[in-house]
């Protein structure tokens, strides 16, 4: 399990209702197409909570979740594109994912889990779902971990821009600091993109982390919590991070629910 520095309990939930409100419409979408391959009117809802539950889980840095959501997300991708009809041999192993993903969504509200038997399991479900999509016999002996998806990497049209002010470029008070600067949303995929830059922001030990949400407009629930997950995760003796760019509706909205009093504010 990676990303760990956003697994409080608040988080959790949030990823538990992503995969609590999307495994119904998954379930019941796979199993109208096993009955009706050519109905297709599932797929886009389909593909979209299999990509919400992705999102989500990456926020918490549940892997297992992550390569499985991802596979499936894959596959309804290339059933929307005409490239792929999802047959009741595909919808077999597509609804083994969906149990997946529910039995992790459980599991996360132990106190303890052992994720690792979870990666253990997802690593040949991953390589299983991936060769039956591309119409490929599961050879038993194949080795999982070479057959599997790798992580899911971030995709570039997802990737929010990263400025890193030097010395050379910026006033000495913001020398050496980091800008994450936030796209008009800031989703599931939003939100972990700027995470882990982040996290690379706390490793460099930079004096202050500016979060420039000058073009977002708008944020879902797990945007917003990522946003108030931020101030408890930095240790005294911490970067000073501020928010900068806030708009009148989001000023509105954090004022709402206590943000603005958990930042150090700048660049309004």
């Amino acid at each position: 399990m990676s990303g760990e520095i956003f697994t409080d309990s608040s988080m959790l939930e949030i990823f538990r209702a992503e995969v609590e409100t999307h495994v119904e419409s998954l379930t019941s979408g796979l199993l109208a197409l096993e009955r009706n391959p050519g109905d297709t009117s599932h797929v886009d809802e389909m593909m979209r909570g299999a990509h919400s539950i992705k999102g989500a889980a990456r926020i918490v840095g549940i892997d297992p979740a992550v390569r499985v959501a991802h596979v499936m997300e894959d596959g309804f991708v290339a059933a929307q594109n005409g490239k792929l009809t999802l047959r009741p041999e595909h919808v077999d192993v597509l609804l083994r994912g969906v149990d997946m993903l529910n039995r992790i969504a459980n599991a996360s509200k132990a106190a303890t889990v052992d994720w690792k038997s979870f990666d253990d399991e997802a690593l040949p479900l991953v390589s299983e779902i991936t060769a039956v999509l591309a119409g490929k016999p599961v050879a038993a002996a194949d080795s999982p971990m070479k057959s599997a998806l790798p992580p899911p990497s971030l995709a570039a049209a997802e990737t929010v821009a990263v400025e890193t002010v030097t010395a050379e470029t910026a006033p000495d008070h913001f020398a050496h600091d980091l800008t994450i600067h936030f796209p008009t949303l800031i989703d599931a995929a939003a939100a972990e993109n700027a995470r882990l830059e982040f996290v690379a922001g706390l490793d460099q030990q930079r004096g202050s982390i500016r979060l420039d949400l000058s073009k977002t407009v708008d944020l879902d629930a797990t945007g917003l919590a990522f946003l108030a997950a931020i101030p408890a995760q930095i240790a005294q003796g911490g970067p000073v991070v501020e928010l900068s760019g806030v708009g009148t509706d989001l000023k509105n909205l954090f004022k709402a629910t206590g943000i603005d009093q958990l930042y150090s504010t700048g660049g309004h």
